[in-house]
């Protein structure tokens, strides 16, 4: 009896110890498949880690210990439009839900469940954009075509054989040295991503960020198990994304009356994307892209504000609001991977901010670039 029940632990070790087939499955297929695997269902538990050396912004806590820390993630993933992914921790829970386009948060601490209505063209990180399926499908739609694809060595990964794909960008100014993803060969069903950056390139173990699956189902969860049904005793309430419409304006409250976004910035050119949303610009292309993100009045403020706090480099651009010498006009924040920099200019003085897996130098000439068309505008010498 005993030796049995020793058979039956060592088992899954044994099995995962076993050879992986190896997959014949091309580059380029493989990378066909992932991109076309959102219908593909599935249930279990991920964990990502990610080692970005944040500061820890205040009313930011949660952002920075997402994009600093580890992240266990039970998913329950029914379709591309009803899902549910339950970020645990030691103290809580926070659930988020996609229920036929309306996304619900639910709070644990606060016994709090909100429905968030309107448009999300920017939003702050949530754990599940972190899941190796939604994070592998959305950097390979965003990489360039001239990036270089490779496969490596297949992978068994929370039970399944899977096959191996290397994106390795092209374009300057990426902060982005390697895409690793491996994908179940049959469904394309990312299990594994991991992103190393320029700076840890060549450094084993110095990966920026992994995300991995740690136990898979690759059956359809039933619809009941991705509907929020809250008790009578959570509190239920909704709330708005702020709209950023008009900012560049000098409006700030969405009436936008045109594409005030000047068509380069820093040498690369505004991405017209067909989903792209009013009020935020993409300059560049593949993963050497930023954003460009007005922020509405107070918003802006209180960010930049919490930047200087948490010990931001300051910038200083010339032509920039109150840019005198030794004033500060805008605020830094470099990582590995991602670069943010917000900026104060323009009318009413508002502030911009630009973010991307760019290097700093990157952002810096294209936030000078903006400032000049912003002080050569008609309206803002009223």
């Amino acid at each position: 009896m005993a030796s049995g029940t020793a058979l039956l632990c060592a088992l899954p070790a044994v099995i995962a110890a076993l050879p992986v087939p190896s997959s014949a499955i091309s580059a380029p297929a493989l990378r066909a498949r992932i991109l076309a695997s959102a219908g593909v269902p599935y249930q279990g538990y991920a964990e990502s880690t990610v080692n970005l050396g944040l500061p820890d912004l205040p009313d930011l806590h949660n952002v920075s210990l997402l994009l600093d820390g580890t992240t266990d993630q039970y998913v329950w993933y029914h379709s591309p439009a009803y899902w549910r992914a339950d970020d645990v921790t030691g103290t809580g829970e926070s659930d988020t839900y996609a229920d036929g386009g309306v996304t619900y948060l639910w709070n644990y601490g606060t016994n709090l469940l909100t429905q968030v209505t309107g448009a999300e063209p920017v939003r702050l990180p949530r754990a599940a954009d972190l899941l190796p399926p939604a994070l592998a499908r959305r950097l390979l739609d965003t990489a360039g075509r001239a990036d270089r694809i490779s496969r490596l060595p297949d992978r068994r990964i929370a039970g399944v054989d899977a096959a191996g794909l290397r994106l390795v960008p092209t374009g300057p100014g990426t902060t982005v040295a390697s895409v690793e993803i491996w994908a179940d060969p049959a469904s394309g069903l990312p299990v594994q991503v991991q992103i190393t950056g320029r700076g840890t390139a060549g450094k084993p173990g110095q990966a920026v960020l992994l995300s991995t699956f740690l136990e898979l189902s690759r059956t359809q969860p039933d619809l009941n198990a991705v509907t929020p049904h809250p008790a009578p005793s959570v509190g239920l309430t909704t709330t708005r994304l702020p709209n950023v419409d008009g900012v560049l304006n000098g409006d700030g409250d969405g009436d936008n009356d045109g594409d005030p976004f000047p068509p380069q910035l820093g040498g690369l050119r505004h991405v017209a994307l067909p989903d792209s949303p009013p009020g935020v610009a993409i300059y560049g292309s593949g993963l050497a892209r930023f954003v460009l993100l007005p922020l509405p009045r107070g918003v802006g403020t209180d960010a930049l504000n919490s930047a200087i706090q948490a010990g931001a480099d300051s910038v200083a651009l010339p032509g920039a609001a109150g840019a005198q010498p030794g004033s500060l006009a805008g605020v830094l924040i470099r990582t590995p991977l991602l670069s943010v920099l917000m900026v104060r200019a323009g009318f009413h003085h508002a502030v911009f901010l630009f973010t991307g897996a760019v290097t700093p130098a990157v952002l810096e000439s294209a936030a000078g670039d903006l400032v000049t068309d912003l002080t050569q505008r008609p309206r803002f010498h009223r």
